[in-house]
């Protein structure tokens, strides 16, 4: 999805009345994209080609902000030279669209003169998803869509440390940095692992193997890329401990299973919304209930086995002694140590805005010569490879047997695996269904309710259909973390079937 702003649905209508534009991608007619002045229904999996089509038509018209190009980037050259033959009809050919649509939604979103342009669930779980992020990024930065000197950032990430917001670029960091992962040569980011490597790292024999893991509140079973060989390396581990207020499908798995306490049972600070509110907000709860059962917090479980084995947590604010236990709030108080606002600040000021604290972008440093590096060789590459696949995405490959394109959705009633136990919720529905056009639906002679199989040259599995009208035809689109741990989907209707079962982890 690419907007020109990103929010919920009751912001986007404030700043529409207030004279914003809007253009959504998307193969659905979101709740969003009913409010965008142009909706551009991409054919799923071509992300990348539109985005360098976009890029090329504001290179060839010169809409770039030219000053902040001149000072600010490098490689445009080598950016134009990458998006040439994404001509506006290859982009609409194989995306599906019309080309005056591609080409006025371009236009829109380069006159701003303020705007962003990012992604989401969709074009992140796709083919090519790290290129679509950099794509992306690119077009907002050779518009000048980035905080300037004397801008105020709405946020005010009052639980992060104060660090100064400069209006100039940063050095690009190579993820040579990363470390390193034992399968295909990859490498993990800011000290974090890919996950699609998760299953091989526990399978592979040799040094480094993994023998042992602790899930804490995730369901790899029906979350991770390939839903089998997820299943057969959980299977394969000397020790699985999953932490989780509920039976999961990862669970089923586990050696043990440790209950944690319940969001009303212990005291908290909302880290996120101190990053996703439009204004600077502080909150903080103490438990409002006691704790019901043997259960611990999750850090509990963390610091007990940390004392156990004779090792510290290393926190923001250092680790606590490994002797004593130490309260919910000393962990609190320890995580967010050196925070913009001092907790226990934070802990008087309860549900309040603070728009004195916003942050306030400074100038660039005197002598700053880094600049945005817009077309790394790789990403270069990447998008060469891109075009060489065609419209159906697959170079070389006759998927003609395979007319459909399998995309990915939110549900209103769950958050991924999270809130199908739950009676209230579980009476909205009880699968993930198979969301298809109404026109696709009649044209194989389907009716609402009936199980199709949807397969691939990976796999099958089993899917309930729901005619959608606001599904581009050509597209089933399905909600993901859904299933068990089988493989045959028997309860399709009872607990849904998981889509990653369709996705590979060595391409």
């Amino acid at each position: 999805m690419l907007c020109c702003v990103i929010g919920n649905i009751n912001i986007v209508n404030k700043v529409k009345a207030e004279g914003m534009k809007l253009v959504v991608i998307d193969p659905r007619r979101t709740e969003l994209a009913g409010f965008a002045d142009i909706h551009l229904q991409v054919r799923p999996g071509q992300d990348p080609t539109l985005l360098a089509g976009m890029i090329r038509i504001v290179l060839e018209e010169g809409l770039q902000d030219h000053e902040f190009c001149e000072r600010w980037m490098s490689q445009m050259d080598e950016l134009a030279a990458s998006v040439e033959p994404f001509t506006l009809d290859v982009v609409a050919e194989r995306c599906q669209l019309d080309p005056d649509d591609v080409l006025a939604a371009t236009r829109m979103f380069a006159a701003g003169p303020r705007g962003t342009a990012g992604t989401g669930t969709g074009p992140n779980m796709a083919a090519h998803s790290s290129l679509t992020e950099h794509l992306t990024v690119v077009l907002n930065t050779i518009l000048g869509r980035v905080n300037r000197e004397g801008d105020r950032i709405e946020n005010g990430m009052l639980l992060y440390p104060e660090m100064p917001h400069r209006a100039q670029a940063v050095a690009p960091r190579r993820p040579a940095g990363g470390p390193h992962a034992r399968i295909r040569d990859l490498r993990g980011y800011r000290g974090e692992m890919p996950a699609a490597t998760l299953a091989e790292e526990i399978l592979t024999p040799g040094e480094g193997r993994i023998r042992a893991l602790i899930v804490s509140g995730g369901n790899p079973v029906v979350a991770f890329p390939d839903h089998e060989l997820t299943m057969e390396a959980m299977q394969d581990l000397d020790l699985l401990v999953v932490v989780d207020y509920r039976m999961t499908a990862t669970a089923e798995f586990a050696d043990y299973v440790i209950a944690p306490t319940l969001p009303l049972e212990r005291a908290d600070v909302p880290h996120l919304m101190d990053r996703w509110f439009r204004e600077p907000y502080t909150n903080y709860t103490e438990a409002v209930v006691e704790r019901d059962g043997d259960v611990l917090n999750e850090w509990e479980v963390f610091w007990e086995l940390a004392s156990r084995l004779g090792s510290e947590l290393p926190l923001p604010g250092g680790s606590p002694d490994m002797t004593v236990r130490p309260s919910t709030d000393e962990i609190i108080d320890r995580s967010y140590h050196g925070s913009r606002m001092p907790l226990d600040e934070v802990r008087v000021q309860l549900r309040q805005t603070h728009p004195d604290q916003r942050l306030e972008v400074q100038p660039a440093e005197a002598g700053a010569t880094a600049r945005f590096t817009v077309a790394p060789d790789d990403f270069v590459a990447e998008l060469a490879v891109v075009l060489s696949e065609g419209s159906d995405g697959f170079a070389g490959t006759d998927v003609s047997a395979y007319p459909f394109r399998l995309v990915s959705r939110r549900l209103k009633h769950v958050l991924n695996s999270t809130g199908t136990e739950l009676p209230a919720l579980a009476r909205k529905g009880t699968t993930n269904p198979a969301y298809m056009h109404p026109d696709d639906v009649a044209a194989y002679d389907l009716a609402a309710g009936d199980i199709i199989e949807i397969s691939s040259p990976k796999a099958t599995l089993l899917g309930v259909v729901e005619p959608a009208a606001d599904v581009k035809p050509g597209v089933i689109s399905m909600a993901h973390s859904w299933g068990g741990t089988s493989l045959t989907d028997e309860k399709v209707r009872e607990i849904g079937s998981p889509t990653s079962r369709h996705v590979a982890t060595d391409v």
